[in-house]
């Protein structure tokens, strides 16, 4: 499912916003206008996520391999990353300037994502400065994946 700004969407923030609203962090906030198609996968779909490295390797940070975000196609630069995916090198809470946290780009993980997997799917949406995610950028948010049984880094 290749999503661009014409695409229809099951939700939306202003006529229904669904689940991702309700969730902690609010998730729909990172689509544009909360706009958003909810998808059971059909078969094991592979996935990727880009972030700090040894994910899979260094004893006690395997689970950096597993975040909430996700694209279908691995990435080709850091750049691209920050850019395309709207991945911030910091995040600072608007309201109060205080760091929240940071996202290194210093790997791409394939993760396997089960067939019955709940995916949520829709374009990046803009994080601020040139961080402008877009029509050309889809993303796909699943909750914590590393709860569900079947999922491989």
């Amino acid at each position: 499912m290749n999503l661009k700004s014409g695409a229809k969407y099951n939700h939306s923030m202003i006529e229904n916003p669904g689940l991702l609203a309700e969730m902690r962090g609010n998730p729909a906030s990172n689509f544009p206008a909360g706009k958003y198609n909810v998808k059971i996968l059909d078969e094991d779909t592979t996935l990727y996520r880009s972030g700090k490295k040894g994910g899979l390797t260094i004893p006690g940070e395997e689970q950096n391999a597993l975040g909430q975000w996700f694209t279908r196609e691995a990435a080709e630069s850091v750049a691209k990353v920050r850019i395309d995916s709207a991945v911030k090198a910091q995040w600072i809470d608007p309201k109060t300037g205080v760091l929240t946290g940071t996202s290194p780009i210093e790997s791409t993980y394939a993760i396997k994502i089960p067939k019955g997997t709940t995916i949520y799917e829709g374009l990046v949406g803009y994080q601020g400065g040139h961080y402008l995610g877009g029509e050309n950028c889809n993303q796909i948010f699943i909750s914590e994946p590393w709860k569900i049984n079947g999922v491989e880094p």
